[in-house]
C-alpha cells in the first residue's frame, strides 16, 4: 500500500464523505467506505462493525490476512463492542497489555495494535476499526483522520435513519 501525506489522507477523508451523500443504504455505505478506510488510516486491516443488541456483527473488512467479516461476537468481548458501549475512541498500542477481552481471538490474528472509533453521536450503532500487526503508539493525525471519517459515516446513518422512519410513515399514511 502506497503511503500518503497526511494532506492526502485527509482529502480521501473529505472525498468519501462527499460520496457518502448520495448513498441510500448502509451496504453503500460499507462499499464505498471499506476500499478506502485502510488508506486513510495507513492500516494493514480495517472492519467496519454493526451493533445488534449485545452482540457485534463484522459487516466488512480490508486487512492483509482474513479477520472476522460476518462473523459475531458479544459486545462486552471485543474492542469495537467497548468504544460502541463507552461512547469513544478506544486506542489500543499494544494489544498485549489490554484486560478484559478474550485475547487469544486478536493473537491469532496479525492484530498487534488497533483504534476502534464509535459511528454515532447517541448510542452508537457502529463501529470503524483500523488494525496494524507492529505494536507502538498510534499518531495523532490517524487518530484525527479515523475519529473525522466515524463522525461522517455517523452523519450520513443518522440521515439514513430519518429516510427510512419518512418512509415507513408514509406507507402506513398510505
Amino acid at each position: 500500500m502506497a503511503q500518503l501525506t497526511v494532506t492526502q489522507r485527509w482529502k480521501l477523508v473529505a472525498d468519501t464523505i462527499e460520496q457518502l451523500v448520495h448513498i441510500t443504504t448502509i451496504d453503500a455505505m460499507v462499499n464505498i467506505v471499506r476500499p478506502v478506510a485502510r488508506s486513510i488510516a495507513q492500516a494493514d486491516g480495517i472492519t467496519i462493525v454493526k451493533r445488534i443488541g449485545q452482540e457485534t456483527d463484522y459487516l466488512a473488512e480490508d486487512a492483509i490476512d482474513t479477520l472476522w467479516a460476518g462473523m459475531q461476537f458479544p459486545i462486552d468481548k471485543c474492542l469495537a463492542g467497548r468504544a460502541m458501549v463507552e461512547e469513544q475512541t478506544v486506542i489500543i498500542p499494544d494489544i498485549t497489555h489490554v484486560e478484559g477481552i478474550p485475547l487469544n481471538v486478536y493473537l491469532a490474528t496479525f492484530i498487534r495494535s488497533l483504534i476502534a472509533v464509535p459511528i454515532g453521536d447517541a448510542k452508537p450503532t457502529h463501529a470503524i476499526c483500523a488494525y496494524w500487526q507492529q505494536a507502538g503508539p498510534i499518531d495523532t493525525d490517524t487518530i484525527a483522520l479515523m475519529e473525522a471519517l466515524g463522525r461522517g459515516i455517523g452523519g450520513i446513518i443518522a440521515l439514513l435513519e430519518v429516510l427510512e422512519l419518512a418512509d415507513k410513515c408514509r406507507a402506513q399514511a398510505a
